[in-house]
């Protein structure tokens, strides 16, 4: 057992050979798939590095920060093209077969492959956590100072602003200077809690204070100290002026990061204010449940909205016209508390879900490097191709299909339908089940996948084609 492991490991001649092997298109690899993407974000940033009068160490300095990101997508890349290069030249050369003639499994030759993913994976791990948050921050903080022509608050849709002292912003979407579906809190008041929803609305700073100017939306006002005083206000247009001392200093000197500048530690802090939060929330909607409805707990507002048409009904019944119209009143007043009550509950939880997802991904996309050398391994034995081609066309439908994955899970999670983890290692778990099944084609059917036959196919298809038929 202890010389299997060893062998595995990479403890025999051949597996040297393997290594030096994978090296080589590794780093061409890298080298390709990061000029290309560097190539790409200058195209697209040049007109707004371009007119500005930057040095030109500020506009190197952009691009070493952005770095970082490339390489993080660069390197699960060069992997798999590097894995399918080295084994397909291997297999090409017949390399492979001699290996297993003189009594080599398959697993042993595949084990320089799969410990060189591991050390990629270790590797990636580190940087995802240490090193491309600090660059992530960096780079944002250089973009902004670039492309702001005048002072405004970094608002980020889909996040919590906790910028402003005393209040807590949450916009969903942003369309240029319009912001949509905005929720603003008062967190820290101890005697009112004011809780404003506005379908879309606008900001300006002036000096030290910050005007929000607000369309069609809601105020809901609860008294903490005797949670039956409730008012709701509605309105079509409402301003907010919130002063804030020396906005500009204390937003640069200690701007926000976003999930992903953020260390996992820093992330997990967040989670835990965040759940507080939400559980706070959940706490003030099972005490008006119980109170005014004596009910259980219940945060579906759809079997809300029934219980509450059910008492309005028997207030109808059983009391008189005077009493059943004020009764039905504190009914829809509660109504409206319970439903502000949960959306902000919502988006505490998204908040948290963005959160988990990143910490997740900070592990699969690293894991990811393993799953590629157990797709590319056997493929590139299957293939029996060591060019740059054939390798590069099936590396970039692998990874593509993983992007997919990996970008619909977020957007799946963010919007509360399925798990952070699922999100996240869904994409790992189903090419891990590809991996293993080629692995074991490899090893036990010893074919190659004869692309010529593939070509005969579809010229008999188009022979068989007659003039009439396009008719």
């Amino acid at each position: 057992m202890y010389r299997k492991i060893i062998s595995f490991c990479g403890a025999w001649i051949g597996a040297r050979y393997i290594y030096r092997e994978l090296i080589f298109p590794f780093f061409f690899s890298i080298s390709v798939v990061t000029f290309v993407l560097l190539t790409n974000f200058l195209f697209k940033s040049v007109d707004r590095l371009l007119g500005k009068g930057l040095q030109i160490s500020v506009i190197f300095e952009f691009l070493y920060l952005n770095l970082a990101w490339i390489i993080a997508m660069s390197i699960p890349m060069a992997v798999l093209v590097a894995a399918l290069m080295a084994y397909g030249r291997l297999a090409e050369d017949n390399e492979i077969t001699a290996m297993r003639a003189s009594g080599i499994s398959f697993t042993t030759i595949l084990g320089p492959g799969i410990i060189f993913g591991i050390l990629i994976s270790i590797f990636m791990m580190y940087f995802h956590n240490n090193i491309l948050p600090e660059f992530n921050h960096k780079a944002r903080l250089l973009a902004g100072d670039i492309y702001r022509k005048r002072p405004g608050l970094n608002i980020e849709p889909g996040y919590f602003m906790d910028e402003i002292p005393d209040y807590s912003i949450y916009v969903k979407e942003r369309v240029g200077d319009s912001l949509r579906k905005l929720t603003i809190y008062n967190k820290d008041s101890q005697s009112v809690q004011t809780t404003i929803y506005a379908d879309s609305g606008y900001l300006k700073v002036d000096g030290n204070t910050v005007l929000f100017t607000l369309f069609s939306g809601e105020i809901h006002e609860l008294d903490l100290e005797n949670l039956e005083d409730y008012r709701r206000t509605d309105f079509e247009k409402h301003r907010i002026a919130i002063p804030v001392d020396n906005l500009m200093l204390e937003r640069r000197e200690s701007a926000r990061r976003g999930d992903r500048e953020m260390t996992i530690a820093m992330m997990r802090e967040n989670v835990e204010k965040y759940t507080r939060e939400r559980d706070k929330v959940y706490s003030k909607i099972q005490k008006l449940l119980e109170n005014e409805l004596d009910t259980t707990i219940i945060y579906n507002l759809e079997e809300i909205k029934k219980l509450i048409d059910q008492k309005k009904s028997e207030n109808l019944l059983i009391l008189s016209d005077k009493a059943a119209k004020a009764g039905n009143k504190r009914l829809n007043s509660v109504y409206s508390r319970i439903k502000g009550e949960l959306n902000l509950a919502t988006s505490y939880q998204k908040q948290i879900n963005k959160y988990e997802v990143e910490i997740h991904k900070k592990f699969s996309i690293p894991m990811a490097c393993i799953v590629f050398i157990l797709i590319g391994a056997p493929m590139g034995v299957i293939t029996k191709k060591g060019g740059i081609a054939v390798p590069a066309l099936l590396s970039l439908l692998f990874f593509l299909l993983y992007y997919v994955f990996l970008v619909g899970g977020e957007e799946l999670a963010d919007l509360l339908i399925i798990s952070p983890f699922w999100a996240m290692w869904t994409p790992n778990i189903l090419l891990l089940l590809v991996g293993i099944y080629l692995t074991y084609y490899a090893a036990w059917e010893h074919r190659a996948l004869n692309f010529s036959r593939l070509k005969q196919i579809f010229r008999r298809k188009q022979k068989t084609i007659k003039p009439a038929d396009l008719l």
